[in-house]
């Protein structure tokens, strides 16, 4: 009689002293097979692994945009199968480009802001252990503000669910499970470091790195900084879970990077509150959010994506306006910073792009029209933004790094000409501000094919800094405040498709002033400078869209009628 070891072809007898053990691992290592895991089934698949092996089943969702832990368990498995394909590209090997083509940004860091009791803790806890026994040799931290929350919550899990399935390695009191020198899941808390806790873990480098931050909110910096020297090599997942109430913490701004994937789970799609009745053993009730709405909560007459109104799915006739408790405790929403001054807010925001994703409804606007705004970049970290609004839709069409004309140029008419024939107005709004847009103004101007395909066609050089519109002289202080004010009443209505990553940031978190003139206070939009110094990027892409979202009454007075021309033309400068 023979053992066979699991995925492979060797078998030796039993029993498995010390020696056999030795020499079966040194062939093993012989054969290059010494990492092949016994988990290797479920390595996509932690769903599967959940329910085989810890023996619990993950809820799922309606969708990426109201997630339970499969729609998590999903996102996981899909920025591991994308490092895995670029991998292989990386080493010059043959790869199937099912998930992952070269040069495509792998959100690997997920990031999620959750209401109470949904199982974001529980969920975090069977990717631990899905990482650690399906990926070897993998090193695991978590990481909670103090040593009591890494204790009673993460590990908490881990070690119930680890215990109980007699999964591998010794499991210590210290919140450690260990399988080896290199392969091991460890849980630190941040309270004690005095500023020095990144050097705990700096230097960790390995094939499989995980990092988990739990009540990611109350996590200090120097814990994303070192996990940022640790992720530079190997396959990575970051994963970032808290129950956000405010906009100030480094968690809530580490989802304006490409490669973070922010999700939301809320108490009202959970299925305990949907079904009113226990469907995930100790998670949240029903009864929790009736209560919750009748003191967080109070009736309003109809949807406002402003204040964050809602509905819950078992009534559908009623809807409610939360406070601020309400929307962290039961929404996983973050509440907004009342004494931050911003046009556009993010539930606005947020709804835009909903809009987006649901099929349009036909004869609701003007098909005829269309606008394009060109962002220029300016300096060397600056980019140019190409935007375009037609049909009720506003959506990025080219995002330019090189200061050249003939590119913007190209991009803008193959935008322009790919508009259907029904398209008879046409405005290209370019930022023309420090005379980097001339040339580019100048080129579409004169432009033969573009003149004869629009019967309304009006290239307009914009400067943020000129004066904004009559209609709202006594209001804003210059043009771009305006375009910014502007745009926000036109994103009540209209969708915004496949927002670029740092749009969101850019609209809404682009803060204004006031200006004294004479007995007037205007308000006055922060300098590009002032935004960027904040969040160390310039808002190409907030720019981008409210050139061409912002309504044309805001740029008729740039006009400059261009009679001289043959066919139908004008452009403005001030």
């Amino acid at each position: 009689m023979s053992y066979l070891i699991p995925n492979t072809n060797l078998r030796i007898k039993p029993p498995l002293t010390l020696q056999v053990r030795a020499k079966a691992i040194l062939e093993l290592r012989e054969r290059g097979l010494e990492d092949v895991s016994p988990f290797e089934e479920y390595q996509f698949n932690p769903e599967g692994y959940t329910k085989d092996k810890l023996g619990w089943q993950p809820w799922r969702g309606t969708g990426i945009d109201e997630p339970g832990q499969v729609e998590i368990f999903e996102a996981y498995t899909h920025a591991l199968r994308q490092q895995f394909e670029r991998e292989k590209y990386e080493n010059g090997e043959a790869y199937d480009e099912t998930v992952w083509q070269p040069g495509q940004i792998i959100k690997n860091r997920i990031r999620i802001e959750a209401g109470h009791g949904v199982g974001k803790t529980k969920g975090m806890s069977a990717l631990v252990s899905h990482f650690l026994d399906c990926f070897r040799p993998s090193i695991i931290y978590t990481f909670a503000p103090s040593w009591d929350q890494v204790k009673k919550l993460l590990w908490k899990e881990i070690k119930t669910d680890r215990k109980k399935a007699k999964l591998p390695g010794r499991i210590l009191e210290t919140c450690e499970v260990i399988i080896d020198d290199n392969h091991f899941a460890s849980g630190k808390s941040t309270d004690d470091s005095n500023g020095k806790g990144g050097e705990r873990v700096q230097g960790q480098h390995g094939k499989f790195l995980m990092f988990v931050l739990d009540e990611a909110e109350g996590i200090p910096k120097f814990v994303y900084e070192a996990i940022d020297s640790m992720t530079s090599g190997g396959i990575v997942i970051v994963l970032m879970i808290a129950n956000p109430k405010t906009r100030n913490s480094h968690f809530y701004h580490q989802a304006k990077y490409s490669n973070v994937l922010s999700m939301r789970m809320s108490c009202l799609q959970h299925p305990n509150v949907v079904a009113d009745k226990t469907v995930v053993p100790g998670a949240v009730k029903r009864s929790y959010v009736t209560d919750m709405i009748e003191k967080h909560c109070h009736e309003v007459d109809g949807p406002n994506a402003d204040l964050f109104h809602f509905q819950v799915p078992w009534d559908a006739t009623t809807w409610y306006q939360p406070n601020n408790e309400f929307m962290f405790r039961v929404l996983g929403i973050p509440p907004e910073n009342a004494s931050i001054n911003t046009f556009i807010p993010v539930g606005r925001f947020e709804a835009a792009v909903k809009r987006g994703k649901q099929p349009m409804a036909t004869g609701t606007v003007d098909q005829t029209k269309a606008r394009i705004g060109v962002d220029c970049a300016r300096w060397g970290d600056d980019t140019g933004a190409v935007y375009l609004r037609h049909n009720g839709r506003i959506n990025k069409v080219a995002r330019i790094e090189q200061q050249n004309t003939f590119v913007y140029v190209e991009h803008i008419k193959f935008a322009a000409l790919k508009l259907p024939e029904d398209v008879t107005s046409l405005h290209i709004r370019v930022d023309g501000t420090g005379g980097f847009g001339a040339g580019i103004i100048d080129r579409l101007l004169v432009d033969p094919e573009l003149r004869r395909r629009f019967r309304d066609y009006q290239v307009i050089e914009v400067l943020f800094g000129a004066l904004p519109s009559p209609h709202n002289s006594d209001e804003y202080a210059n043009c771009v405040t305006e375009m910014y004010a502007e745009t926000a009443e036109v994103l009540k209505d209209i969708a915004i498709l496949q927002p670029a990553e740092q749009l969101e940031i850019d609209l809404t978190d682009r803060q204004y002033g006031y200006q004294s003139k004479g007995q007037l206070e205007l308000k006055r939009l922060e300098p590009k400078d002032d935004f960027r110094k904040r969040h160390k990027h310039s808002p190409d892409d907030g720019d981008g869209l409210v050139l061409c979202g912002a309504p044309d009454f805001c740029f008729d007075h740039l006009l400059i009628s261009n009679d001289d021309e043959a066919m139908p033309g004008s452009w403005g400068s001030y």
